[in-house]
C-alpha cells in the first residue's frame, strides 16, 4: 500500500533540493558578474582611461579595450560613439610613450584616408554646384597635355574612376628624397602613368587619384583645399580641431604618431593633401559623422551614391565602403592609416549609429584589432536600442 505521507515528504525533499539549487546558481550568476566588473574596472584603470564604467556600453568598450590593450605596444586610442542622440568618448592608453597623460576627446589625430571622404564630399559639392561632372575627361582641369591619360580604346580617365578607385592609377610616387612631393614633380609623375585596357569596374586602391581629386578642386574653385574643407564642411560644422596644420593655440593638442615599438615616426606632410593629410579630434569627427549619417543635403545624398560593385558583396561610393553587416544593417566605412596613425569610421543609417576610433600607434595587428573594437561596440549598442 502507497504511503501518501511518505510520498508528500519526498516531493517536499526535491522541491527544497531543487530551490538550494536556483539559489546557488543565482549566487554564481552573481558572483560571476561581480567578477567581470572588477576585471574591467581594473583594466580600465590599469590602462589609464576615463571610462565611467556605469552603463553596458561603458563596459563592453572597457571588454573590448582590455583585448587591444593588453600586449603593451598601445600608445592612445580615443573612441566616439553617437546613439540615441547622445555623444560619447572614452580615452585610453597616454598621448606619447611614458608621458602618463591620458589623451581627450580634444586631442588631435591624423585621419589618413578618412581624409577621401572630405575630398568625395567637396566633388559632390561641385558636381551640384555643375562645376564638375562625373563623366568628365580629368584633363579638363590640368594644366597643360596628358596624353597618357586615356585608354588603349581612346577613353579618357574620368572623374568617376578616381572616386571609385577603378582609373588603374598606382598606390603612391613614392618619395625616395624624404621630402614632401611638390604639384610640378606630382603632375610630372602623372605624365609617367601608363594605362591598359579600359577596366573601370576593377578596383585598385590608389592614393594619388584623390590627390589628383584634390588638385582638380583647387584649379575648380581657385581656393586651396583647406580653404574648400573649411568653406564647405569644418566651418558650418563647428570642427574647430579639424586642419592640415595647426597653430601654437593646437600645439600642445597634436598628438605625434608611434610605430610597432613604440617608436615616434613623422606626420605626414600636407602637400596635395586630398588623399590623407587632414587631422582632427574624435569630438570633431563625431559631429562629422552625425551629419555624413543625416544626408540632409543633395551633396552628402550623392556622396553615398554607389559607385562600383552592389551592397550585397561589398560597394564603393564616393571612398565610403558601403555593405550589410551579419544582421541585414547597412554600414559606410571608410579607415585611414598612416605612418604612426590608425583610424575608422562606421556609420548605420538605418539605426542612426556613428562610430569613429582613432589611435597614434600603429603596427600590423592594429587595423583588424581595431576593427574588432568598433564591431563589438556596434553589437552591443545596437542591442541596446
Amino acid at each position: 500500500m502507497i504511503d501518501i505521507r511518505n510520498i508528500m515528504n519526498l516531493l517536499k525533499q526535491i522541491f527544497l533540493i531543487y530551490e538550494i539549487f536556483r539559489i546557488l546558481i543565482c549566487i554564481m550568476k552573481s558572483i560571476t558578474l561581480l567578477i567581470y566588473f572588477l576585471f574591467t574596472g581594473v583594466c580600465c584603470f590599469a590602462q589609464s582611461s576615463d571610462n565611467p564604467m556605469r552603463t553596458p556600453i561603458d563596459s563592453a568598450v572597457a571588454r573590448l579595450m582590455a583585448t587591444y590593450m593588453k600586449d603593451g605596444k598601445r600608445v592612445g586610442i580615443s573612441i566616439g560613439v553617437n546613439y540615441n542622440g547622445k555623444s560619447y568618448t572614452y580615452n585610453y592608453g597616454e598621448t606619447a610613450p611614458g608621458s602618463k597623460k591620458l589623451p581627450g576627446s580634444s586631442s588631435i589625430y591624423e585621419i589618413g584616408s578618412i581624409t577621401k571622404t572630405f575630398t568625395g564630399l567637396l566633388i559632390a559639392h561641385a558636381i551640384t554646384e555643375g562645376k564638375i561632372a562625373l563623366n568628365d575627361d580629368v584633363r579638363k582641369f590640368l594644366p597643360g597635355n596628358f596624353p597618357n591619360l586615356q585608354y588603349k580604346n581612346g577613353s579618357p580617365v574620368k572623374i568617376g574612376y578616381l572616386l571609385a578607385h577603378t582609373a588603374q592609377f598606382p598606390s603612391s610616387f613614392g618619395n625616395i628624397t624624404g621630402k614632401p612631393i611638390e604639384t610640378p614633380t606630382f603632375l610630372d609623375s602623372i605624365r609617367q602613368i601608363k594605362l591598359d585596357s579600359l577596366k573601370s569596374f576593377h578596383y585598385v586602391y590608389s592614393n594619388v587619384g584623390y590627390q589628383l581629386l584634390g588638385l582638380i578642386l583647387e584649379n575648380v574653385y581657385h581656393k586651396t583645399y583647406y580653404q574648400l574643407v573649411s568653406q564647405y564642411i569644418t566651418s558650418p560644422l563647428g570642427m574647430n580641431r579639424t586642419a592640415l596644420n595647426y597653430s601654437v593655440k593646437y600645439a600642445n593638442g597634436q598628438l605625434s604618431g608611434y610605430g610597432a615599438n613604440k617608436e615616434a615616426v613623422g606626420n605626414m606632410p600636407s602637400t596635395l593633401p586630398g588623399a590623407g593629410s587632414l587631422h582632427a579630434s574624435v569630438s570633431d569627427m563625431l559631429k562629422y559623422l552625425k551629419y555624413q549619417n543625416a544626408e540632409n543635403n543633395t551633396a552628402l545624398k550623392l556622396s553615398h551614391q554607389i559607385i562600383v560593385g552592389d551592397i550585397d558583396n561589398g560597394a564603393h561610393a564616393f571612398q565610403w565602403e558601403i555593405g550589410k553587416t551579419w544582421n541585414w544593417d547597412q554600414y559606410l566605412r571608410v579607415d585611414g592609416g598612416t605612418n604612426g596613425f590608425r583610424s575608422f569610421c562606421f556609420i548605420y543609417p538605418l539605426s542612426q549609429i556613428e562610430i569613429v576610433i582613432l589611435s597614434n600607434q600603429k603596427d600590423d595587428s592594429a587595423g583588424s584589432g581595431l576593427y574588432s573594437v568598433a564591431s563589438g561596440i556596434y553589437k552591443v549598442v545596437k542591442e541596446i536600442k
